[in-house]
């Protein structure tokens, strides 16, 4: 059972030697004012030490890390920036997890090279700038606290900078996000409209799919039904592309074994303005009313009943907006 942490709590680090310096150990335990929450022993190769500065004494005492403030300032909102990018995956804001996803890789890769230490003044001073803009874009962005800065990137201190100077400082980088936020928003417009354009100018196109394998413990024959579907409307807009399964696990026509191919075709402009459009795969059990049916006199076959389905919003690979179209998707099913 693993208790959380407080937020500030201290880890504080014991070493014991043995003979031969692969069998150093470290003996750890994370404590608070209160009482001590954890320990263990961990191998000395799994551990990473950071130098650091202790300032003051007994309960005034704090450990200061010696790295760039900078780095500190990245992995603290890293962690932030993480719990927020959770609950929009759970809530199914596909947009803006993207978003937070892309904003993540960017300062987890710029970290790294800083924290490397191999780059010229000018690189370095260049990706300090790069890091605090992506850092006040993303803190905009996800309806955070503006973090106020000096020109070199560091978080100025309130205690040491006048009221004016802050309000200045706040009112310069609330500008400049702005200014970012409209240029972001201005390139994605002209994306769009380049698209559409694209789109208009081809009177009808096609959407290419391949079943590689259906997945579900049926017990019989099944039906796979697939076709393109509007949630707004409630109606196919597509004919089924039908794939006979056999109860062994295979396709059933087996010259089809690893060509399950299908294409929708004649789909106009019109459908590139629909709200949503979903890909919708329905499995049909065929047999006997029940599969304990051992009675042969009562014995039934050739039953269609529902088994499954399996919904994925397809809305974003027909206009065009995900540049990986040849990804594999896992559908699952429901009952």
């Amino acid at each position: 059972m693993y208790e959380t942490l407080p937020e500030y709590s201290q880890l504080s680090c014991l070493i014991q030697s043995f003979n031969r310096p692969q069998l150093e150990f470290f003996l750890c335990f994370v404590f608070s004012d209160v009482f001590l929450y954890v320990q263990g022993v961990f191998p000395a190769c799994y551990m990473h030490l950071k130098e650091a500065t202790v300032d003051g004494s007994g309960q005034k005492e704090t450990v200061i890390p010696t790295e760039l403030p900078l780095v500190h300032d990245v992995t603290t909102t890293l962690r932030e920036w993480a719990a927020i990018w959770r609950d929009l995956y759970v809530g199914d804001k596909r947009e803006m997890f993207n978003t937070v996803r892309d904003m993540i890789y960017d300062l987890i890769e710029w970290r790294s090279q800083i924290l490397s230490g191999t780059l010229p003044q000018d690189e370095m001073s260049e990706l300090k700038q790069k890091v605090t803009s992506k850092m006040d874009y993303g803190n905009k962005y996800l309806d955070l606290d503006l973090v106020v800065r000096d020109k070199d990137g560091n978080i100025l201190d309130p205690d040491l900078t006048s009221t004016v100077n802050l309000f200045r400082a706040h009112e310069t980088a609330s500008k400049q996000i702005e200014a970012r936020i409209q240029e972001e928003k201005s390139q994605k417009q002209n994306l769009d409209l380049s698209r559409q354009a694209k789109f208009a100018s081809t009177p009808s196109f096609a959407l290419f799919i391949t079943l590689k394998n259906v997945v579900c413990k049926i017990g019989e024959d099944a039906e796979v039904l697939m076709s393109l579907y509007d949630p707004i409307e409630s109606k196919c807009i597509s004919e089924n592309y039908l794939v006979r399964w056999s109860s062994s696990g295979l396709v059933k026509d087996i010259d089809q074994l690893h060509n399950l191919r299908a294409v929708f075709t004649d789909l106009g402009s019109e459908d590139l303005k629909r709200e949503k459009i979903s890909f919708v795969c329905q499995i049909v059990r065929v047999g006997r009313m029940e599969l304990r049916d051992n009675n042969t006199k009562k014995l039934t076959s050739g039953l269609r009943r529902p088994f499954g389905v399996a919904v994925m919003d397809v809305t974003d690979i027909i206009t065009g907006k995900m540049d990986d179209e040849d990804k594999q998707h896992f559908i699952p099913f429901q009952p």
